[in-house]
């Protein structure tokens, strides 16, 4: 729910990063969207993940990072 005091644009610009964020997510690497999905939507802990994918955790952890540092970039560029 958007604030009466955001103002009415508010609302759209909010709708169009949440557009651009989730084009990104399907631009990652799947490798990459598995394990970011996992963590953010499915509320996985690393350990969690890498039992479900039989990685190491490092492994895990790398993927998420390199996730989130392709996702800060191609927000980025949008803005």
């Amino acid at each position: 729910m958007v604030s009466t005091a955001d103002g009415p644009d508010a609302g759209l610009e909010r709708d169009e990063q949440i557009q651009v964020l989730r084009h990104a997510v399907l631009k990652l690497r799947p490798e990459e969207q598995e394990v970011f999905l996992l963590r953010q939507n499915g509320d996985f802990t690393y350990e969690q993940i890498a039992e479900a994918t039989s990685l190491p955790v490092g492994t895990v952890k790398t993927r998420m990072r390199a996730a989130i540092r392709r996702l800060r970039e191609a927000v980025g560029e949008q803005s």
